[in-house]
């Protein structure tokens, strides 16, 4: 899926992206950054001259998103069951709130896979900048 954002700082190859107002208005309502005030990173592997204030156009891989959308959300919570029914099927008689403790251990462990998931694809998951508005990429 491509957005289209606008550029709020430049570090290098990467670009910290967002939506204002202003580029807001013409968004359909189901955009992933049309949420005021939010940012996101993309890098630019085309080196763009882009600069603060730019639009670009931002492609997502739909797969990398609900992949990194499942590590991030789903996972933890399935660990959460995982380790709540473990506690009740291996400790015959256990206490609710040692079955929750279970389970919160396991979201625990959940959340910790994501954050290192997240720091070791973290370059091959993030948005690319694919055109800056006026300037089209046609080497894809």
């Amino acid at each position: 899926m491509t957005e289209t954002t606008r550029v709020m700082k430049v570090n290098g190859q990467e670009a910290v992206l967002g939506c204002i107002t202003s580029s807001c208005s013409s968004c359909a309502g189901n955009s992933f950054c049309n949420v005021q005030g939010k940012t996101f990173t993309a890098i630019n592997p085309k080196r763009f001259p882009i600069h603060a204030g730019d639009t670009v156009e931002v492609y997502l891989p739909p797969g990398k998103t609900i992949a990194s959308g499942f590590m991030i959300l789903m996972f933890p919570l399935l660990l959460f069951l995982a380790g709540l029914l473990g506690i009740r099927f291996f400790v015959p008689g256990s206490s609710e709130g040692l079955q929750a403790l279970g389970g919160f251990l396991g979201m625990a462990v959940g959340f910790m896979i994501g954050y290192l998931f997240g720091r070791i694809k973290s370059a091959s998951y993030q948005p690319v900048i694919v055109s800056l508005h006026g300037m089209e990429d046609t080497t894809t």
